[in-house]
């Protein structure tokens, strides 16, 4: 196998354990439906962007038309520092879906608005009557979703990794917080607090949290067998394991994310790997599922609330879920412009994550590089996985280079 220079120097014992060349040898090929779509060059940048070693293990599953056109890995699963690389990922491998998780979790709230249980203009302290203090009362449900609600960063209380490996941040803690900006008035991606708080709320009008809502209203009817919060003990050591990549991260990226996440990226990499993070749930960051199943759940909005026959939700209740509505502005989290709907992150004709002319498609960036979406327009969705979390260097470039590629192989339909 060729091996290539890496753009930057890993630590000694990764070089020893990952094979960098082109992956063909590493690559674990799913069920996959005959297409007139050129896809195999689309794959071919997959496999370049694993060359770069920023990747342990990567996933790449494609449906067109409600078909599995493509549905490959390439990659070892515990891919670890002065660990044996064990087994080579396949596609039923399970990936954390980390940020993409908030498309799941959104989904359960506008079926609680279709149940008439939640209305998206309710003021969260509706629910959560603590909430309102220090000027917070005009904070509504549709703000929380829309990342508008202008809370984005984490409180600061007692041990944040403890909290966030077990998902039980202090509600008080989350009731204190100042708001920076005025609710609506300005864009800036909120990670981790608005979506505790959408927890407590189906918590409060529910008696359930998450996993069993998920499990009630779209799992056991569609028959999926993953694609929850978290995982069972039994099924734990199939989750591909993350580690962090590239080069250093610039000092002021890693300050947002410790602003808003509550941890720096090292921990948090490492506490993605803990079973107590594995098995807890955190509605904005550890949906784990395959690539296959994630592709099928986007299907399902994709079609409108229903699929294989079963109605989840009212198309108009999807058709709210994936509307745009915020405006092209900066997000004052990121740093560059972003699109959002309520609860998902949207496609765009010059700027967006799921590559050029996607507007009106839907989706979530997940840490660091994983996107998962749904093309209306071109009858797609797209679940692009991945383990290493290089946050920022020059190989992921390759990374979206490979969604252009996609988003160039698929014309659009509609």
């Amino acid at each position: 196998m060729v091996r290539r220079p890496l753009p930057f120097e890993l630590p000694r014992d990764w070089q020893r354990l990952v094979d960098i060349g082109d992956g063909r040898a590493l690559t674990s090929i799913g069920e996959e439906a005959d297409s007139s779509l050129e896809l195999e060059p689309v794959w071919t940048e997959v496999l370049r962007l694993y060359s770069t070693g920023l990747h342990p293990a990567i996933g790449l599953c494609v449906m067109h038309q409600g078909q599995v056109v493509l549905d490959r890995t390439v990659g070892h699963v515990h891919n670890m520092p002065g660990v044996d690389p064990g087994p080579v990922a396949t596609t039923h491998t399970l990936f954390n879906l980390f940020s993409a998780s908030k498309v799941l979790t959104s989904v359960l709230v506008h079926g609680l608005v279709e149940d008439r249980l939640l209305r998206l203009d309710d003021p969260v302290a509706q629910h959560i009557p603590e909430f309102g203090r220090h000027g917070k009362g005009g904070i509504q449900i549709q703000h929380l979703l829309s990342h508008t609600a202008g809370i984005p960063d984490m409180p600061r209380v007692g041990d944040p990794a403890a909290m966030l490996a077990e998902a039980k941040v202090p509600l008080a803690a989350l009731c204190d917080l100042r708001p920076q900006t005025a609710p609506g008035r300005n864009v800036a991606y909120h990670p981790m607090t608005a979506w505790f708080l959408l927890t407590e709320i189906m918590l409060r009008v529910t008696g359930k949290d998450p996993r069993q809502l998920l499990r009630e209203r779209v799992l056991d009817p569609l028959g999926f067998e993953h694609l929850n919060y978290g995982v069972s003990p039994e099924h734990m050591d199939q989750v591909a394991k993350h580690l962090r990549t590239g080069p250093p991260i610039p000092s002021v990226m890693s300050k947002i994310f410790e602003r808003t996440i509550g941890l720096d990226v090292e921990t948090a990499v490492e506490l993605s790997n803990s079973p107590t993070f594995l098995s807890a749930v955190l509605p904005s960051a550890n949906v784990i599922a395959t690539g296959r199943e994630t592709c099928r759940f986007l299907q399902l909005l994709l079609n409108g609330g229903e699929l294989d026959g079963v109605r989840i939700l009212r198309a108009d209740t999807v058709r709210r879920a994936v509307g745009t509505v915020t405006r092209g502005q900066l997000d004052s989290t990121f740093g560059f412009p972003v699109r959002y709907g309520l609860g998902m992150m949207m496609g765009g004709n010059r700027f967006s994550l799921f590559g050029l002319t996607t507007r009106g498609a839907f989706g979530h960036l997940g840490f660091s590089n994983i996107v998962v979406y749904a093309d209306p327009a071109r009858e797609l969705t797209v679940s692009f996985l991945n383990t290493g979390k290089p946050m920022l260097a020059p190989g992921m470039l390759r990374w979206y280079w490979a969604l252009q590629r996609l988003a160039l192989a698929v014309p659009k339909s509609r």
